[in-house]
């Protein structure tokens, strides 16, 4: 089974407002340090299929984008698709 989460890059241009959005929607536990390291940390721990569509990821602050990408590079379970 192959989890899907659907986020606005809208709601990720400013980080502070984007970690929360993140934390809420990758349902992300509570510790979970609300920055691009403990992001990446959480994404490269997924460790089932799962398939992240960014919506506006041209809005998406680009310290978020990149870390993204390069989780999804780091883990084979994780896959992006950028709109």
């Amino acid at each position: 089974m192959t989890h899907v989460y659907e986020l606005d890059g809208e709601q990720m241009q400013n980080l502070r407002q984007a970690h929360c959005y993140l934390q809420q929607m990758l349902e992300l536990p509570d510790y979970y340090g609300k920055n691009a390291d403990a992001l990446f940390d959480c994404l490269t721990e997924i460790s089932q299929e799962t398939l992240l569509w960014l919506n506006a990821s041209d809005r998406i602050h680009p310290n978020l984008l990149h870390v993204f990408e390069e989780a999804a590079e780091e883990n084979h379970f994780l896959t992006l698709i950028e709109e």
